[in-house]
């Protein structure tokens, strides 16, 4: 199994140990905004970090924030040669942080597959 496979087990493992409850967005003021903009409810966002049947790639990312040392993880998830989303989260003690959500078109996509493999 490659090393990308190990990570995303891992991952999913991790995420299951929290419940649908254990998830908070830390952009509280704009969630109206992110739901628009993935064209989705928050649940379905929620709901999204749960299956990992179109999880491709999990990148791991270590930022300062707060002046703390914190480490993210970018889940790629794509659902067609269309259409996709990247979710950007953190883990906490208590709860899964997710950071942000966009989406992923067509062009970026394509420049995101020659990254994957």
């Amino acid at each position: 199994m490659s090393k990308q496979g190990q990570l995303i087990k891992i991952i999913s493992r991790k995420i299951k140990t929290y419940d649908l409850g254990g998830i908070e967005f830390t952009k509280t003021k704009l969630l109206s905004w992110l739901c628009l903009r993935n064209k989705a409810t928050l649940m379905q966002l929620k709901q999204t970090l749960f299956d990992h049947t179109n999880l491709v790639h999990i990148e791991k990312q270590e930022k300062i924030h707060k002046d703390k040392q914190e480490l993210r993880y970018c889940l790629y998830f794509v659902y067609s040669n269309r259409k996709g989303r990247c979710s950007i989260i953190t883990f906490t003690t208590k709860k899964i942080k997710i950071i942000t959500v966009f989406p992923l078109g067509r062009k970026t996509l394509r420049k995101y597959n020659r990254k994957f493999k």
